[in-house]
């Protein structure tokens, strides 16, 4: 039986439905297990393998697999419980972390980093070398950028763990004793009746402007970074290179201050500022979804080349600042872009329609 499960609410495609996001369905080695139907995510779990490579590459955290939890194992490996990071050790495949957790790896504990690629050429799965090896390729990149010797570095260890349960016939009844409970669980779990807790839950709908998704693996990473105590002056990142963050710039004349960008913003990286008249981009909370350049109603967001590490850690860049004033026409508050015309875009559009339908 399948450990995965997915939260619909932190998804992307709650937050905007055409998002073009399909990281999960991609990732996933086995066909018709995730995929995207009328913009949404559907599983089939009968076929999941519970690999975790979609656990890995979600960018807002939306699944989760049941006995690992990335965090955990992040703050294990710091305290140095294991040497090295392999499918039969410490994680359910090596695509089930992401190289945001690699990086802070490498920062925390000052040294290489190794991964055990041993066992993917033999592996059932076989579809996720070229996942790992991207991680590897990004995390690298970044660990280059800031200039460290450290590496994650993929080795063919080949690690066996000891199967104590072949050797012991009590832990064989034990753990065989505690799967037919689980499935006997499981077969009856439909029938049982739902609580009112339940019920309200299923009732209780996300507000997508208020509530945001911030996630762990970002958190992990921010935090390792500033604990660094590096010097990131004059370091940048090529913005093509990464894909968990970026940097952006607007094109303020075109910009209507119209909200959508940052209403709909997963995780808060764009803003309004206090009043509503600015808009703020914090890299630190950017997952690269695009979203917000897909609703753009006017185009006019757009991903800058490159992205200086200090302002990834702790800068807040003013995309575009606007003056609101009342339209002469309609007196709806538009944003006045000092060239002296105090009618709205909408009020000259509906002026450029009559004119030309009535030829003048």
């Amino acid at each position: 039986m399948s450990r995965l499960s997915f939260d619909i609410y932190s998804c992307v495609h709650t937050y905007y439905k055409p998002s073009s996001c399909t990281k999960c369905a991609d990732v996933c080695p086995v066909d018709g297990v995730v995929s995207l139907e009328n913009e949404k995510v559907q599983l089939n779990l009968e076929n999941c393998v519970s690999c975790g490579a979609c656990v890995g590459v979600c960018p807002t955290e939306s699944f989760s697999l049941n006995g690992f939890n990335p965090r955990e194992f992040f703050d294990k490996f710091v305290d140095r419980e294991w040497d090295f990071i392999s499918c039969k050790l410490n994680v359910p495949c090596l695509s089930a972390i992401d190289s945001q957790y690699l990086i802070a790896l490498a920062l925390k504990r000052e040294e290489d980093i190794v991964l055990d690629i041993g066992h993917c050429e033999s592996c059932f799965i076989g579809k996720l070398l070229d996942r790992i090896k991207q991680i590897t390729d990004e995390a690298n990149y970044v660990l280059q950028q800031l200039e460290l010797p450290y590496r994650i570095k993929l080795e063919n260890i080949k690690y066996q763990q000891e199967n104590k349960q072949q050797s012991s016939r009590r832990a064989f009844l034990k753990g065989f004793t505690k799967t037919t409970a689980s499935l006997a669980f499981w077969a009856v779990a439909q029938a049982l009746p739902i609580t009112e807790e339940q019920q309200e839950v299923e009732r209780d709908y996300k507000n997508i402007v208020e509530e945001k998704v911030m996630p762990e693996k970002r958190k992990v990473l921010i935090e390792s970074l500033k604990e660094s105590q590096l010097d990131f002056e004059g370091k940048y990142l090529d913005v093509d290179k990464i894909s968990f963050t970026s940097q952006k710039w607007i094109e303020w004349e075109k910009c209507t201050n119209c909200f959508i960008c940052y209403n709909i913003c997963p995780t808060g990286a764009l803003s309004g500022g206090s009043d509503r008249l600015e808009i703020l981009f914090k890299p630190s909370m950017c997952i690269k979804c695009r979203i917000c350049h897909e609703v753009c109603p006017e185009q006019c967001l757009h991903l800058d080349e490159k992205l200086s590490i200090e302002d990834f850690v702790y800068g807040t860049k003013t995309l575009a600042k606007h003056i609101m004033i009342p339209c002469a026409e309609c007196m709806v508050p538009f944003s006045y872009k000092n060239d002296g015309d105090y009618i709205c875009p909408r009020c000259k559009k509906l002026d450029e329609e009559v004119r030309e339908l009535l030829g003048l």
